[in-house]
């Protein structure tokens, strides 16, 4: 057993524990309670803790959504109406969600492909929530008139109470019969009957079809856009991935269904959704017009942050700074222990005054200079507080929610497998796992959430969340933030796990510029300068996760899900867990691109210092540095070469 010391940014000298090959970073000060079960890992047992994972032979799995059998290929994708349709960037009417989309308005979609099997047709079945009126079947694109138009349009039959079916036998646009690798793009106009409330007419999502496939992402080809499959290297969420947006809607790019998502998943997505844009002070949505979630009002508080999850994770995108001097209600204050506070600065009250407030008191300008004698400015930000002064503290911004389902779903053995706490290999990195206490079952499980992978489930992520940014709590943490006593859960399990699973299955948007030489080059000086080492780029989701769209996806995220020590530069006072205040989790690239659009500008890592990804990179220290100084002394062109890589993902 052996003994370093290390001093922390502000002066907290700590002294890891290395014992059996790993290494225990110890605090002088924990977090929250929770912490002393890590601790306990650390210094209590005679080995290093088994990571319990949280997947795996025994976890109950939904049905698949594709199944062979000796007749057919059998395919089963949810769906949602929509406003307009795929291509028809004029209206911008295609990917947002229109009021009252949480009732009666998704659909399970099954396709019963004979051809893969040898047979002449393919049977369509559309199960419904409520009675629909003759809804439309479209397939095999035309867009000669019009953007949306198709060869073969029909109505699907009624078959039974909410079901419909229709069968292709022929492939409408070539006249001929159907044929394996046919490209049968469709879609579906599910007409309510009598809804209980909004409009009757509504379309759906533009699907492809590849039959002998199945559902495939697309992008369009051409003067008319039709439909191909996109290639392996732009599905980065695997069959999570989107297809192409074409309905010029950048601000809705991260609120969209998984493209493979399961018929059971539809309808909870929905329901999770309306909870994420649900104000849980008053019930309002925070989408108009939509009524007002009644049953969520009053649960918030009495002290929080944000009155609801999408007023922090803004269009679910990366929060943006906010201006100098104004309350940082945008951000999460992760605090050291002290009497008043819980674990996080809360600086707003239902009722009575706040435990505190904080804002952006102004930016730290630091001169830097490239290679080539290009200048450079980076920013640090400087903080006020009004009320109960935290001596140690961490600000958070509000991360992208995109590809979540996924990272939950990567075998904890694929993570440790890249761990190298001593740096055996001797490339100077030295990633390592944070280890974590289940809230619920106290088993120590891998850290992946959060900038310091300081949850290891999304449902606690979220019960965090919900806990010290909203003042509810939940079974999985019924003390509300700053108290020792529990209470009922405001936010009932049932309504945690329809917000989880939307979160999990959000989509992933593709990889763009795929023909771009230049984005190509700049993938090569990305492994030139090492970024592949800690942003890896390729993993496979388990074979255990129980949602069927998160299993076995190949999927590209550009993270190790390990912890990297920054460097002072990026080091706050607060560490979290094991985490020292150097050390943070890899941060995923997927969907970094669209930053700008999703967002309305830019900011980057974890306070949202860095302006552009440029900047980014220049913070990178520690473990880093020798990755930051191959980008610093790069030419100008090399540099924006990189970049525009960076923002093709």
């Amino acid at each position: 057993m052996q003994r370093e010391r290390r001093v922390m940014p502000g002066g907290c000298e700590l002294s890891p524990l290395r014992y059996g090959g790993n290494v225990f970073p110890m605090k002088s000060l924990i977090p929250h309670s929770v912490q002393l079960l890590s601790l306990a890992f650390a210094i209590g047992l005679p080995a290093a803790p088994t990571i319990k994972p949280l997947f795996d032979k025994a976890t109950k799995l939904e049905a698949d959504t594709t199944v062979v059998t000796g007749e057919a290929l059998i395919t089963r994708i949810g769906d949602r109406v929509r406003d307009r349709h795929a291509r028809e960037k004029q209206f911008k009417a295609y990917d947002h969600f229109l009021s009252f989309y949480w009732e009666e308005r998704t659909l399970g979609i099954e396709i019963i492909d004979r051809v893969a099997r040898g047979g002449k047709d393919i049977t369509v079945n559309i199960t419904a929530l409520t009675e629909l009126d003759d809804p439309n079947f479209r397939c095999f694109f035309r867009g000669i008139n019009t953007v949306a138009e198709y060869h073969h349009n029909g109505i699907a039959k009624p078959v039974g109470d909410n079901q419909y079916t229709a069968t292709i036998r022929h492939n409408s646009a070539e006249g001929r019969a159907l044929r394996m690798g046919d490209r049968m793009e469709f879609e579906l106009s599910p007409f309510l009957a009598d809804p209980r409330n909004g409009r009757t007419a509504y379309y759906g999502t533009t699907f492809l079809y590849v039959i002998g496939t199945g559902i495939v992402p697309w992008h369009g080809e051409g003067e008319r856009l039709e439909s191909v499959p996109l290639p392996a290297s732009a599905l980065l969420g695997g069959g999570t991935t989107l297809p192409v947006q074409y309905s010029n809607e950048p601000a809705h790019r991260f609120k969209q269904m998984a493209g493979n998502i399961s018929p059971v998943s539809a309808q909870p997505f929905v329901l999770g959704r309306r909870l994420h844009h649900t104000d849980f002070g008053n019930g309002k949505h925070s989408e108009q017009p939509n009524p007002p979630y009644n049953e969520q009002a009053g649960k918030l508080g009495p002290q929080y942050v944000a009155r609801s999850c999408i007023a922090c994770h803004v269009n679910n995108g990366r929060a943006l700074p906010t201006e100098i001097g104004s309350p940082m209600h945008q951000s999460v204050i992760k605090l050291a222990p002290k009497a008043g506070l819980g674990v996080a600065l809360q600086p707003q009250s239902v009722k009575s005054p706040p435990e505190a407030t904080a804002s952006l008191a102004g930016w730290d300008m630091i001169m830097g200079k490239y290679a080539d004698g290009s200048p450079y400015t980076l920013r640090k930000p400087r903080y006020a507080f009004d009320g109960e002064q935290p001596g140690q503290f961490s600000v958070r911004l509000t991360p992208q929610l995109v590809g979540l389902g996924l990272l939950e779903a990567i075998p904890e053995s694929v993570i440790l497998a890249r761990a190298d706490v001593d740096d055996d290999d001797g490339d100077g990195i030295s990633g390592r796992p944070q280890i974590v206490p289940d809230p619920e079952t106290g088993q120590p499980r891998l850290g992946r959430f959060g900038h310091k992978a300081g949850q290891a489930h999304l449902r606690h992520q979220i019960a965090v969340a919900l806990n010290s940014d909203m003042g509810v709590t939940t079974a999985v943490l019924p003390k509300p933030d700053g108290s020792a006593k529990a209470q009922a859960p405001e936010l009932a399990d049932p309504d945690l796990r329809v917000l989880t699973r939307y979160i999990s299955t959000l989509g992933v948007s593709a990889r763009r510029n795929l023909e771009d030489p230049e984005a190509l080059r700049g993938e090569k000086l990305f492994s030139l300068a090492s970024c592949d080492k800690c942003h890896v780029r390729r993993v496979r989701t388990s074979a255990f996760h129980p949602l069927a769209e998160l299993r076995s996806q190949a999927i590209e995220p550009f993270t190790d899900l390990l912890l990297h020590d920054l460097g002072p530069g990026l080091a706050d006072t607060l560490g979290e867990h094991a985490a020292s205040g150097s050390e943070w989790r890899t941060a995923p690239l997927w969907s970094i691109g669209l930053t700008d659009g999703v967002s309305g500008g830019e900011a980057y890592l974890h306070d949202g210092r860095a302006r552009s990804l440029a900047e980014a990179i220049l913070w990178h220290g520690g473990e880093a540095k020798a990755a930051r100084e191959l980008f610093r002394k790069m030419s100008a062109v090399d540099r924006a070469t990189l970049i525009r890589f960076l923002k093709s993902l």
